[in-house]
């Protein structure tokens, strides 16, 4: 029975990827807003509730199981999309303000239960070694959604509004509650039920801080994906410069494309071994974005769409080397922790890409990301042989 999740990942990814307004949502934001810095508040107000839910959500997930807790993401994000829409529709910024919160909650939720979930159906199956496969193939089939959604929307935005794309995002939120209420909860260790949600904390902090390899790791992982999700959700605004909405959106269907091509190949490349792997995407990654900054042309959003031929590499290695490292019984308050401390860091930087943009213009923001990766990849390959070979 437990081999059903399998499928049930699959088609709870592709309709996660399914949000067809994901492209324009600063531009959305900032029609609503009239400005840039209180567009992307938006997202930086959900990362702080994201931060301040991570936690106990993850406590809760080790203690209590899996499926009931991530039953709840889902139906958070119905409630969210259904907010933004009804947002653009009498023009009240408030709730985009009251969409954040549930969107915060619901990645509280998703983060660390999601992965727990996925890597402990594999080890039921006794095929945990082929965890990195499984993410990679959930990965592969949430680009998929997000190419569909692209797609879809860049066909409504050239014949429809805007506000069309925020009303149908709403529906394959819907649907994805009927595929998380399906999951099948994992045999597995639970943690002590003696032990209370502070003592549960204090030994996934210890062995998180005891942790070398484990603690390089998150930090590359907190700063990287703070500022790689603010230059996400920030480039659609970038691209303006050089394209129309619809063609920023068929750019986005470019990105999704190489992004279900990064995650099937996973599995073909892996044995060069996840560290080199996510190293070696960390590379294209910066080389890709940085050459579309210096064409600043009409290509410039296709060519730094094929950024995504490394995301799902460093995605999956990234998370098979984190899996392997956290404690069984601790497993979704550790990557909780890590969440908590990006989610901080994410918050911080949306709004200063915001008031950047506001102040400079959307390149100078999109630029500043592209050097602080840069920056992070000189100093983990100098720490690395110092800090991970002593672990």
């Amino acid at each position: 029975m437990i081999r059903r999740n399998l499928t049930l990942f699959k088609w709870d990814n592709f309709l996660g990827g399914l949000w067809p307004l994901s492209t324009l949502s600063i531009i959305y934001f900032e029609q609503i807003t009239h400005s840039y810095a209180m567009a992307t508040a938006v997202f930086a107000f959900s990362s702080l509730v994201t931060t301040f839910m991570e936690i106990p959500v993850g406590i809760f997930s080790d203690h209590k199981g899996r499926r009931q807790i991530l039953l709840w993401s889902p139906i958070l994000v119905f409630i969210t999309f259904l907010c933004w829409a009804l947002a653009g529709e009498f023009s009240c910024p408030w709730l985009l303000f009251v969409g954040s919160v549930c969107w915060g909650t619901s990645a509280a939720i998703a983060s660390g239960t999601q992965e727990a979930l996925v890597y402990e159906t594999m080890e039921e199956l006794k095929e945990q070694g082929d965890f990195n496969v499984q993410y990679a193939k959930n990965g592969g089939w949430n680009q998929i959604g997000l190419a569909v959604s692209a797609i879809s929307a860049a066909v409504i935005s050239y014949f429809f509004s805007i506000q069309t794309l925020a009303w149908v995002s709403v529906l394959p939120a819907l649907l994805q509650v009927g595929v998380v209420y399906f999951f099948i909860e994992p045999k597995r260790i639970r943690g002590n039920e003696k032990v209370n949600s502070y003592k549960h904390f204090l030994i996934a902090f210890r062995r998180l801080r005891r942790n070398k390899r484990l603690r390089f790791f998150a930090c590359i992982q907190l700063i990287d994906n703070a500022f790689g999700m603010a230059s996400f959700r920030f480039e659609s605004a970038y691209f303006q410069m050089f394209v129309s909405d619809w063609l920023i959106n068929m750019a986005r269907f470019l990105k999704q494309l190489c992004g279900i091509v990064s995650f099937f190949i996973v599995p073909y490349i892996r044995k060069i071994g996840m560290i080199r792997l996510f190293f070696f995407s960390m590379i294209g990654n910066v080389f890709v974005r940085g050459l579309g900054v210096l064409l600043s042309n009409v290509f410039t959003p296709f060519i730094m769409s094929s950024v995504n031929l490394f995301y799902g590499t460093a995605r999956t290695a990234n998370a098979d080397i984190m899996q392997k490292e956290f404690s069984p019984n601790q497993r979704a308050t550790m990557q909780s922790i890590i969440s908590f401390l990006s989610g901080i860091l994410l918050a911080i930087v949306m709004v200063l890409f915001g008031v950047l943009g506001d102040l400079f213009g959307p390149a100078f923001a999109i630029i500043l990301g592209i050097v602080v990766k840069l920056l992070i990849l000189i100093v983990s390959g100098l720490l690395f042989k110092t800090v991970y070979k002593k672990a």
